[in-house]
């Protein structure tokens, strides 16, 4: 048998292991850091796992229990609801004929006639006012509409306008039928000498 000698550590070889050792420990701590950070991640989604599948389950079951608890109502077949329709049903009492009334003419039905036109004649004096109502509506709106119109005549100035133009400046609609209301009030104003044509579709605010 060979023996085997031990040789001592020397300071030399302590302070090598030493200086090696804490050259690793930063590296150490760095993948203690990094194994934590996992760890709570993990932990984490494990709960919201466990959350979530605690709210399907009772997701899953609810309709169950509803669909236990619902009791259908008792159904009618076709065949014995008329049976039972026959039985519920009030007996029908059978009047006699009545008598048909003669041609005869009496007071009461000459009076009718009259009794329906003199129904007839508010009917059209109501309507009559609604006409003059509605009449005179228009006839404020028309109005207005020539009082902006000259307005806008008046800033314009010397310069001529269009009616497209005018309908713009008073931010109607740019549809045919305003344009053509705009154009109407400002034929019926050179008609009235309180407007004048300045040219083909120009018009122009009177000079006096």
């Amino acid at each position: 048998m060979t023996s085997t000698t031990s040789t001592p550590a020397t300071p030399g070889s302590i302070e090598a292991t030493a200086a090696l050792l804490r050259s690793e420990l930063p590296q150490l701590e760095a993948q203690q850091q990094t194994l934590e950070k996992e760890l709570s991640a993990v932990t984490g989604r494990l709960d919201s796992v466990r959350t979530a599948l605690t709210a399907l389950q009772t997701l899953s079951v609810t309709p169950a229990a509803q669909a236990a608890a619902f009791v259908p109502e008792p159904t009618v077949s076709p065949e014995t609801a008329p049976a039972a329709a026959e039985d519920t049903a009030a007996p029908v009492r059978t009047r006699a004929p009545r008598k048909a009334k003669t041609a005869e003419t009496t007071p009461e039905s000459k009076r009718r006639p009259a009794a329906k036109a003199a129904t007839a004649k508010p009917a059209k004096a109501v309507k009559a006012t609604a006409k003059k109502a509605d009449a005179a509506a228009e006839d404020d709106k028309n109005s207005g509409l020539t009082e902006q119109i000259l307005d806008v005549l008046a800033k314009a100035g010397s310069n001529p306008v269009r009616a497209r133009e005018v309908a713009q400046v008073l931010g109607r609609d740019e549809t045919p039928g305003s344009i053509n209301a705009v154009r109407s009030t400002l034929d019926r104003l050179v008609g009235s000498s309180r407007a004048h044509r300045a040219g083909r579709g120009l018009y122009q605010a009177s000079s006096s």
